[in-house]
């Protein structure tokens, strides 16, 4: 049973907090304003709540089929990709079922970074990859199976907000108390300072930040074309046909090779959510089950971990974008 800390306890953990303080200002003054200044921005992410932007409807088909709401927020917490070819951050909430007479249906929260809610909002292409993101990783998360058709609804949210930050953050109105958070506070605060004070006076760049909220979760290893993929389906014994594509090596202003971009023609495919990528380091596999099959060897070896791809619903044309080693 998780006990708490004692007044002494708590009392010499701040006593120690505000020695490592004074010392560290007194030793070394820009560490300790670089410091101080990391704190406050951390702070004010952590603390910013969740906002709805975006909320669209599909179905629940397995194990029981049902409704499903799925509100997208915007949260300053979730970090943005670190480049166009990483993966795109999320955080997930619980999935909660509402009843409410005969009707019976399930609620759940998905954020991301405000910029990247910006730009999907400016491009429906994007807007549809975070759609079939969030839908990749409910199932994951929670062991269903989700219809990939969806439904953009007028109301932005489903539900009120207090029961969306609830979900995301896992810290109800009723049981929210500062003196967890105060704990937890000190004891990372403590922990940081006694790396910065002991041994040397140098800063990291990057400290661990202030951990005020838990539960925020991301896919256990999103990226490429799997964020938005779904189960293969049965081939039934049709014969593949390889599809058009062309190969070209991307060179940066000095004409050194930077990356690779294949661009796949796949007219019969309806949805990228039935497309499965496979990328290594010297080859490459992109499978439509039952329609189209490419498997190609890599002239360079490209870095598998920084592997973008984009499908055009339009043209019909997958891009992937390669970072060469």
């Amino acid at each position: 049973m998780e006990t708490k800390p004692s007044g002494n306890a708590m009392l010499q953990q701040a006593n120690q907090l505000w020695d490592l303080l004074d010392g560290l200002s007194e030793d070394s003054p820009e560490v300790y304003q670089k410091f101080i200044q990391h704190q406050l921005q951390e702070g004010i992410k952590q603390f910013t709540p969740p906002d709805p932007h975006t909320c669209f409807l599909t179905r629940i088909l397995e194990p029981h089929e049902k409704l499903l709401y799925v509100n997208l927020c915007k949260w300053t917490r979730i970090p943005v990709p670190e480049s166009d070819c990483n993966p795109i951050p999320l955080g997930g909430g619980k999935l909660e079922e509402i009843v409410e007479g005969t009707d019976i249906y399930s609620v759940t929260d998905i954020a991301y970074n405000p910029d990247v809610l910006k730009r999907g909002s400016k491009d429906p292409a994007e807007m549809d990859q975070l759609v079939l993101l969030a839908i990749k990783y409910i199932e994951e998360q929670f062991r269903v199976r989700l219809s990939y058709s969806y439904t953009t609804l007028p109301a932005t949210l489903k539900g009120s907000i207090q029961k969306m930050k609830e979900r995301l953050t896992g810290i109800s109105a009723a049981t929210q108390s500062g003196e967890g958070i105060a704990t937890g506070s000190v004891d990372s605060l403590l922990k940081q300072l006694t790396r910065l004070s002991v041994g040397n006076t140098k800063c990291k760049e990057n400290p661990d930040p202030i951990q005020l909220l838990t539960d925020i979760s991301q896919p256990k290893k999103p990226g490429l074309i799997e964020e938005i993929s779904s189960t293969e389906r049965d081939s039934g014994g049709n014969q593949l046909a390889t599809p058009e594509y062309e190969m070209s090596l991307i060179k940066d202003e000095s004409g050194k090779p930077r990356a690779l971009q294949l661009s796949v023609e796949l007219p019969r495919l309806s949805s990228i959510v039935e497309c499965d990528l496979s990328v290594s380091e010297d080859d490459l596999v992109i499978d439509v089950p039952g329609i189209y099959k490419l498997e190609l060897n890599l002239q360079v070896a490209v870095n598998q971990d920084s592997v973008s791809a984009k499908f055009s619903k339009r043209t019909h044309i997958l891009s992937v974008m390669m970072a060469i080693k």
